[in-house]
């Protein structure tokens, strides 16, 4: 899996590698929700099929997928109130993350990997204190930019880890001038990430 044998382009060692460290972490008991909810989300990320999850996080995760510029306040609370905060955070991780693989492989024209099988376990319960909501619909850390994941750490941690790959390390961010040889440079690789994000209505 993740090999790209069959793509029309080469694609770099370190992306592969990326979505397996994703889909082993994927797999595995999160910070709220167990091995099979994880991968209810996830599927859920790709098909019309509700999740066993209550129905106002399921709801979230349909429009996360499907329509994420429709995602308000309101749709975020109603989902809280029907579980809890770090179940939405996590939510919001997963879908994400696995909405980035799905789209990096429909992009090169090659079928979608398949979703891991749980694993055993059960929540970690790996949660940060102390945040508050600071103009945003869950909490998060102090700083001029807050991380939306900031409550589950775990998930943050997975964010990182696929976006050096995807995009660039938060180090290589500080660059102006960092290229990838062969590849884009920074000003480059600027502009499709704007205009990908106004495409998308980024909100967070």
């Amino acid at each position: 899996m993740f090999q790209f044998d069959d793509a029309p382009v080469p694609v770099r060692d370190d992306i592969g590698a990326a979505y397996g460290r994703e889909w082993a972490y994927l797999a595995a008991p999160g910070a709220s929700l167990s091995s099979a909810e994880r991968i209810e989300v996830a599927g859920r990320t790709r098909t019309d099929e509700a999740t066993s999850l209550p129905d106002a996080v399921d709801s979230l995760v349909d429009r996360l997928a499907r329509d994420p510029g429709s995602v308000s306040e309101s749709h975020v609370r109603a989902a809280v109130d029907d579980s809890n905060e770090p179940t939405v955070v996590e939510v919001i991780g997963i879908v994400c993350r696995v909405s980035a693989v799905d789209s990096f492989h429909k992009a090169l024209g090659v079928p979608l990997p398949p979703l891991p099988d749980p694993r055993a376990g059960h929540p970690t319960g790996e949660i940060a204190e102390g945040l508050k909501r600071r103009r945003t619909h869950i909490p998060v850390g102090p700083g001029p930019i807050p991380n939306t994941l900031d409550l589950v750490p775990a998930e943050g941690r997975a964010l990182e880890a696929i976006h050096g790959p995807q995009y660039m390390t938060y180090d290589e961010m500080d660059d102006d001038r960092f290229a990838r040889e062969p590849g884009l440079n920074r000003a480059q690789m600027e502009l499709i990430s704007s205009r990908t994000s106004l495409h998308n209505q980024c909100f967070y």
